[in-house]
C-alpha cells in the first residue's frame, strides 16, 4: 500500500533519536546531528541520504521502482523513494539501516558561530593587553 506524505513524515519522526529540523528550508529528520531523511515537497517521494554514491547507484540499480534520482540530485549521495511503491516496513526499515550506519560516525563538524568567535578573539585580546 502507497504512502502519503503525513504518514511518510509520522514514520520518519518515529525513528528513535529522530529531531525535526529544518534542512533547506524544509522539515527534515535528523539522528545523530546528521539528516536522515524527509519528505520531499515537489515530489511524491521521500529524499534519503545514502553513505556513497556508490551505494546510491547500486539501490537504484536494484531497485528502480522504488528509487529514482532527478538531476538535482545527479552529483549527490541521495536516492528519492517512491511513495507509490513505498509501505510503512520498508520505509522503516531503509531507515533503521541508515539510522544505524550515522551512530558509526564521528560526529560532524561544525563551525564555530561567529559571536562565539568574536568573542574568544576579544577575551584573548584584553588578556594580551594586560
Amino acid at each position: 500500500m502507497a504512502l502519503t506524505h503525513d504518514q511518510a513524515w509520522k514514520i520518519i519522526l518515529a525513528v528513535p533519536g529522530a529531531e525535526n529540523r529544518l534542512w533547506f528550508n524544509q522539515p527534515s529528520g535528523f539522528v545523530h546531528d546528521r539528516f536522515l531523511a524527509k519528505v520531499h515537497h515537489k515530489e511524491e517521494a521521500v529524499t534519503l541520504q545514502v553513505g556513497s554514491m556508490e551505494m546510491r547507484d547500486m539501490m537504484l540499480e536494484a531497485k528502480p521502482d522504488l528509487f529514482y534520482i532527478t538531476d538535482h540530485y545527479r552529483k549527490f549521495p541521495f536516492v528519492l523513494i517512491r511513495l507509490k511503491t513505498l509501505t510503512a516496513k520498508v520505509l522503516k526499515e531503509i531507515l533503521t539501516g541508515r539510522t544505524k550506519q550515522l551512530a558509526e560516525m564521528p560526529p560532524p563538524k561544525r563551525p564555530q558561530k561567529k559571536a562565539k568567535a568574536a568573542k574568544a578573539v576579544k577575551k584573548k585580546t584584553s588578556r594580551a593587553k594586560t
